[in-house]
């Protein structure tokens, strides 16, 4: 057995693609440790005798020299796995040669035969392998880091056990009466020191012993169910046949159903803290199955995190709807950013699908960094990006930052840190995590479903409401206005002439009001198709242009080969048009300047984190908006205006979120306001290529002269400008 686990083991390790030196020495320690074994097995197979003499003999002297190897081999291993300096390699290297040399001298001569130089060979390969434990502990001492130092003291009384255990082998040879376990021992240490190669984490072993230790009870009982089937049937082979079948039926039936048991009683038994938080996890799952409201969920989930006493910090961003970016929405624990902006964002979403890991960032970091300067040249970009994430999930304060995902992008993160572990989650316990974060992104999706379902009804029933209430109020209205104007303000006199005035003036706006309000209430009709934004804002320029004042320069700045847009192109055009009247009210009758953009913002993650979109600003440089009404802008009936209806960005809003867009303001008092659009592009391969059209109509972003001496407006397309910048600079 020890010698097939030690050959394949060494033989695997060899076969991986691009594996590191580490990986390839200890391929060669495992062969050497399986060869030693193969060759007791077949001293055992060949015992010696007259007509075997010559096969013993090569035997023996093989057992001499792969023994003699293993101290070389495994100091080999062991000055690469824990990095001396080279100094110490040339030590080792000495000793290995030493050991060789010995073995050959004494498995290639005569000397074999005698006891006593078998002895010294022993006492020598036991000696040798000691002073790598000796290493073991060397290292484990100067080592900074807590976990490494675990997982070296692991290392050390696995090696320990087994060099005890091999030389009570040896000495059973004597006549001594103790069981032969050494190679089992041996087994079991190859197998460990290969998954501590391949899984860097400490908590990830601490789940393998549980799982060896879980598989080793299974083992037992479903051996127990066949003993008890077939041990007592003696020489009946026709019943020990039957029996057996019924034994292989049972333990098929009783498989699955043991093996989560029993994972769950080891789990419990010997990883108790483990176990309660996994316990706790599952409760939360099932608290929050029912939970629809995200402030409300997001609140449950923090809480049920925190209070399994496992993390010290728990956040919990969405994505933001009025700029690229993620907005923290609650936390637990020291604040972390209030919002995680586009650029460091974008390094967190290149594997979305996976949870990042604190721990194996800087650890991977310090591999490249190890690295010889040629090949740490090639990884700068690979370390300058993981640098990038690290420093993300620290504004975050998250060691495990978790994607919650929806309709195939990102829409958020739930971060997780406990500060007193560097390793403080296991692979199951992150991977119950991951459930968690995926039931959390469900919600807020079906959240956001349900919001809009709300919506809908609600301007239903708004919609049923607002006709009647219209009728009954134009009618009265109507007969006011009728009342009034039938007076012939000339035969009236004084102040009696200008209420007839007020009156009539009053009415108009408040039908205006009326009117707003079922333009807003009543479903609106659309009509989507492709649309160009640079068309909706050159045909609404040419179509306002004579209504901005001549104070005022209204002027455009359009991105050539923009991505076109899913749209109705006439509500655009009125929210447009909206925007630019308020702009201009805004301005005033001090000189001013309107710039209309279209923008094709940079892209800020991968295809998982957010679709393409396209951007539509109207800017001003007007008093600007105060942060304290900012708030309420999109309100209904919202307004700074002495006569406005609070209704024009209310129903902007509406439109570009039937368009599946988000409207957003960027404003400082003084500074003026920023409106920007953002709506979601259609897919495209390669924009088109712009031809003039044959009726001589200007292409969208080509200088729109006005038709009367008024406003000026300019458009100058975006690759003229960027020539300009550089030939300024």
């Amino acid at each position: 057995m020890a010698a097939i686990v030690g050959l394949a083991l060494g033989v695997s390790m060899l076969l991986r693609p691009q594996r590191p030196r580490v990986l390839t020495v200890f391929g060669i320690f495992a062969l050497s440790v399986g060869g030693f074994y193969l060759s007791q097995c077949l001293e055992g197979l060949f015992p010696w005798s007259a007509e075997s003499a010559v096969m013993s003999r090569i035997i023996l002297g093989a057992t001499l020299v792969l023994g003699a190897l293993l101290p070389s081999t495994a100091l080999g291993f062991f000055l690469e796995f824990l990095n001396f300096s080279p100094r110490a390699s040339r030590y080792g290297r000495r000793v290995s040669l030493l050991s060789l040399v010995l073995g050959l001298a004494v498995g290639a001569s005569p000397l074999a035969e005698q006891t006593w130089a078998r002895v010294a060979v022993a006492g020598w390969v036991l000696l040798a392998l000691s002073f790598s434990v000796s290493l073991l502990l060397a290292r484990m001492r100067v080592s900074e880091s807590r976990i490494d130092r675990a997982r070296l003291a692991y290392l050390a009384i696995g090696a320990a056990l087994s060099i005890v255990f091999a030389g009570l082998d040896y000495v059973s040879r004597f006549g001594l009466p103790f069981p032969t376990i050494g190679p089992i021992i041996a087994t079991l240490y190859l197998f460990f020191l290969s998954q501590t190669l391949l899984r860097l984490r400490l908590m990830d072993l601490h789940e393998l012993f549980g799982k060896i230790a879980a598989q080793a009870v299974l083992a037992a009982i479903l051996a127990a169910v066949f003993v008890a089937l077939t041990v007592w049937v003696g020489e009946n082979r026709g019943l020990f046949v039957f029996n057996t079948i019924v034994a292989a039926f049972v333990m098929l039936i009783l498989l699955e159903p043991l093996r989560a048991k029993v994972d769950e009683r080891v789990v419990a038994i010997f990883f108790r803290e483990r176990f309660n938080f996994l316990q706790s996890v599952r409760a939360l799952q099932a608290r929050t199955q029912n939970v629809i409201d995200v402030g409300q969920l997001c609140g449950m989930v923090l809480d049920g995190l925190n209070e399994t006493r496992r993390v010290t910090h728990t956040s919990i961003y969405l994505l933001a709807e009025d700029r690229p970016g993620f907005r923290l929405v609650d936390s637990r624990g020291p604040q972390p950013a209030l919002f995680l902006d586009a650029g460091t964002a974008r390094v967190l979403v290149g594997r979305s699908e996976k949870a990042q890991l604190l721990e194996a960032v800087e650890r991977r970091v310090a591999e490249l960094k190890a690295q010889p300067a040629l090949e740490a040249r090639r990884s700068r970009d690979e370390v300058k990006r993981l640098l990038d994430v690290k420093a993300a999930m620290q504004q975050m304060k998250a060691a495990i930052a978790v994607p919650l995902l929806g309709n195939d992008r990102v829409i958020g993160f739930l971060n997780l840190w406990d500060e007193r572990v560097p390793e403080a989650f296991a692979s199951d316990e992150i991977a119950l995590i991951l459930e968690l974060a995926e039931q959390l992104a469900a919600v807020v999706e079906n959240s956001k479903l349900y919001e809009k379902m709300r919506e809908r009804d609600r301007l239903a029933a708004l919609g049923e409401m607002s006709a009647g209430l219209a009728h009954e109020i134009r009618n009265p209205l109507g007969a006011i206005k009728g009342a009034a104007q039938c007076l012939d303000p000339k035969r009236v006199a004084g102040e009696e002439a200008e209420f007839l005035g007020v009156i009539v003036e009053e009415v108009n706006r408040l039908n205006g009001v009326v009117t707003a309000f079922l333009d807003y209430a009543r479903p609106m009709k659309q009509s989507f198709g492709p649309t160009d934004l640079n068309e909706v804002v050159s045909r609404t320029v040419r179509l306002i242009q004579n209504d901005v004042p001549q104070n005022i320069t209204l002027q455009t700045e359009l991105v050539d080969g923009l991505a076109k847009v899913d749209g109705d192109a006439e509500q655009l055009k009125q929210v447009l048009i909206n925007l630019v009247q308020n702009a201009g009210q805004a301005i005033g009758e001090k000189p001013g300047e309107i710039t209309i953009k279209t923008v094709r913002p940079e892209r800020f993650g991968e295809p998982r984190f957010s679709a393409e979109h396209v951007e539509l600003h109207v800017v001003d440089n007007g008093p600007g908006i105060p942060a304290d009404q900012q708030l309420n802008i999109f309100v209904p009936f919202f307004t700074t205006k002495q006569k406005g209806t609070g209704l024009g960005l209310a129903i902007c809003q509406r439109i570009v979120k039937n368009h599946g867009g988000v409207i957003t303001v960027q404003s400082r008092s003084g500074e003026g306001s920023t409106f920007i659009m953002r709506l979601p592009a259609l897919p495209t391969d390669a924009p088109p290529a712009e031809t003039p059209q044959p009726d001589g109509t200007p292409l969208p972003g080509a200088l729109v002269a006005p038709a009367k001496p008024g406003p000026s407006i300019t458009a100058e397309p975006a690759s003229r400008r960027e020539k300009k910048k550089r030939k300024a600079g």
